[in-house]
Parts: structure tokens; C-alpha cells; sequence
């Protein structure tokens, strides 16, 4: 289990390396055709088709290690049992949320298959901007499931001995 775990986040961070190295590539040949009076118009449309990709494998990766945003309403000194009851609330809204989320992403992204739907410049199936949506959905849901198996804060030490 732990080596499939490994497969998939290694596939997302990699996945989010070539997209970001994408875009910058892109950018760079936007802004270098432009200085030279030639247009590529194709770049932008691209760039943000990645960048889409990128928000939303990046926003399933901070799940995943306990970087996204949280409210602490609760201080970590609080009782064992008040944080455990505080990270299962938040888990049950994170799925509730992302599969939501996922749900009507993957209806948009069914109509936009049916009707063909197509970008203007590319001329490829906007399915390819839904898609990250509900990839990502599933990969915050998982990551979100991995870090709340974390440890909450070490037991106290307690001295048997005595």
C-alpha cells in the first residue's frame, strides 16, 4: 500500500513539475515572439490550460502533507479527545466538499465529451480543463484521508516507575 501511495504522489509532484516547467516554457516563447513582432497564439491558451492543471494537483499535494489552509480554533494542548473529534469534522467537510466538487466536475466534464466541445485556439476537447478538477478532487480527498492518519502530538510522558 505505502509503494502505490509513493507511485501516485511521485506521478502528481512529476506531473506538476512539467506543467509549471511548461508554462514558464510557453510564457518565455510568448514574451520572446512578441518582442520579435511575431504572435504565437497558441502559447496562452496552453499556459492556462496547465496552469489549471497545476492549481489543482498542487492544491491535492498540500493536502497531502497538512499544508492547506485550516482554521486552529482548537490549541493543541487541548484533550486527546477534543482533537481527534476536531480532525474528524475536518475530514468529513474536505470530503463532503471535494466530493462535491468532483462530482459536478465530472458531470461538466461528461457534457463537454457528449457535445465536443472544443477550446477556440487549440482546437482540442475542453474535457482536458475539467479534467484536472476531478483528478485533483480525488487526489485532495486521498491526501486529505493520509494526513489525518498523522499522529496527533505525542502522549505526555508518564513515569511508570513511580
Amino acid at each position: 500500500m505505502e509503494r502505490l501511495d509513493r507511485l501516485i504522489w511521485r506521478a502528481t509532484d512529476g506531473m506538476i513539475l512539467v506543467a509549471v516547467l511548461g508554462m514558464v516554457g510557453l510564457i518565455t516563447l510568448q514574451v520572446g515572439s512578441r518582442l520579435v513582432g511575431l504572435s504565437v497564439p497558441w502559447t496562452e491558451e496552453l499556459s492556462r490550460f496547465l496552469f489549471i492543471w497545476t492549481i489543482w494537483l498542487g492544491l491535492a499535494a498540500s493536502f497531502r502533507t497538512g499544508a492547506h489552509p485550516s482554521l486552529q480554533m482548537i490549541p493543541e494542548t487541548a484533550p486527546r479527545p477534543v482533537l481527534i473529534v476536531m480532525r474528524m469534522a475536518q475530514l468529513g467537510a474536505c470530503i463532503t466538499l471535494f466530493a462535491v466538487v468532483g462530482w459536478h466536475g465530472w458531470q461538466l466534464m461528461h457534457q463537454q465529451i457528449r457535445f465536443g466541445e472544443q477550446s477556440p485556439i487549440l482546437r482540442v476537447g475542453m474535457w482536458w480543463a475539467t479534467l484536472p478538477l476531478v483528478i485533483g478532487s480525488a487526489l485532495a480527498i486521498l491526501g486529505m484521508v493520509i494526513d489525518s492518519l498523522r499522529p496527533l502530538r505525542p502522549e505526555p510522558y508518564q513515569d511508570t516507575a513511580s
